[in-house]
């Protein structure tokens, strides 16, 4: 699962080592970790329903069924920085009742697409929504072939939201993986800067709204009532400092899956199905909190059966959260502190490469500006 490898390619690789072991015999070890994991799985959904944000998406994965195979989903739902960790929940289709069964105590903010099924989890006493940039962005940006003026000046005011973002990137940096910052401070540079920009460009979608020479039909009216529809939540970011402007982890996040599915093409029942979900949460958690893991999960898996009669593996048994801490020490967070040989070095690497092309990129665009304002 964490090198999305389907179980028939197992079975050539361990063939070639003098090894047979057939793809039932790797089947039947999956189900039975995953049986296993269940508990571990429940604590961190547990925690991560604890979240002051939580960042959720959906992807597609056809699931085996008698005739014609059905279209099920997997559902990554990720954690704030002091719960750094991503659960995958698998559900049979993309009704709301996936996301509001999942999600039904939880009174946080919500950062996810329009999809209408989190209406369900919306509201007053319920979760606050935060609407995505980079999706309204999309609206906008195809909009600019057919009407150029109006696509232009909404990417505009877009562009100087994400470029404020970049600069308080850069001000107030990371100052761990889990992702925590100085969000008092950041909460306070977006109402002083971005919050007269919002301002603005809702004046300007309230008068070309109110002005009547949109077709209704068109993708200008696309664009606009999409907008209109998600402004108080496309607002919202600026409320806190932990909040994001776009749901790009989340995005990020249904990659996984989405390149496992190109290889092994479905599962096989909707079982098979929720045990996809805890193997993708243990990975995906692990490479989140930047612990390699095979070290992990090897010692994972050798300590928990000895934890077969404690409070956490009751607890999962009966309504599936674990409210017990007996197995915080195997949290990837955790488990890292104790074993810091572990940490994923080609995972810092890559942040490296990726923070560089950055920086470039800025140095790139200043040069441009200052050569601009030079020949003006």
């Amino acid at each position: 699962f964490g090198d999305h490898m389907p179980l028939y390619r197992e079975e050539d690789l361990f063939s070639r080592t003098g090894h047979l072991i057939r793809r039932s015999t790797i089947c039947g070890w999956l189900s039975s970790l995953a049986v296993l994991a269940k508990p571990l799985y429940h604590r961190m959904k547990y925690l991560v329903l604890q979240s002051k944000v939580i960042h959720t998406d959906d992807t597609k994965i056809k699931m085996l069924q008698p005739l014609k195979c059905a279209e099920a989903k997997f559902w990554p739902y990720l954690g704030d920085w002091e719960h750094p960790y991503v659960v995958y929940d698998f559900t049979i289709d993309r009704s709301r009742a996936g996301p509001q069964k999942f999600l039904s105590d939880y009174q946080g903010y919500l950062q996810a697409d329009a999809y209408a099924g989190y209406d369900c989890v919306l509201g007053p006493g319920k979760a606050q929504e935060v609407a995505c940039w980079i999706h309204t962005r999309r609206y906008w940006h195809e909009l600019q072939e057919y009407d150029m003026s109006r696509a232009n000046i909404a990417l505009g005011y877009i562009a100087r939201l994400t470029q404020i973002e970049s600069e308080l990137r850069v001000r107030y940096p990371l100052e761990n993986r889990q992702g925590r910052r100085d969000f008092t401070a950041i909460a306070a540079m977006r109402k002083k800067l971005a919050t007269p920009i919002l301002h603005e460009f809702g004046n300007w979608l309230q008068e070309l709204f109110e002005s009547r020479k949109v077709l209704p039909k068109s993708l200008t009216a696309k664009a606009l009532g999409y907008t209109m529809n998600q402004w108080q939540a496309l607002c919202r970011y600026v409320e806190q400092g932990y909040l994001s402007m776009d749901n790009n982890s989340a995005e990020r996040a249904v990659k996984t899956p989405a390149i496992g599915r190109k290889n092994y093409l479905f599962v096989g029942s909707e079982e098979a199905g929720r045990n996809a979900g805890v193997f993708y949460t243990l990975v995906g958690s692990a490479k989140r909190n930047g612990v390699e893991p095979y070290a992990w999960l090897k010692e994972v898996f050798q300590s928990l059966p000895s934890l077969r009669d404690s409070d956490a593996f009751k607890q999962s048994q009966e309504d599936g959260l674990v409210v017990s801490g007996e197995l915080d020490r195997w949290l990837p967070d955790r488990w890292l502190e104790a074993h810091p040989k572990y940490r994923w070095t080609i995972d810092v690497f890559r942040g490296r490469e990726c923070s560089q092309k950055e920086r470039a990129k800025r140095n790139h665009c200043s040069s441009i500006e200052r050569l601009k304002k030079k020949r003006g």
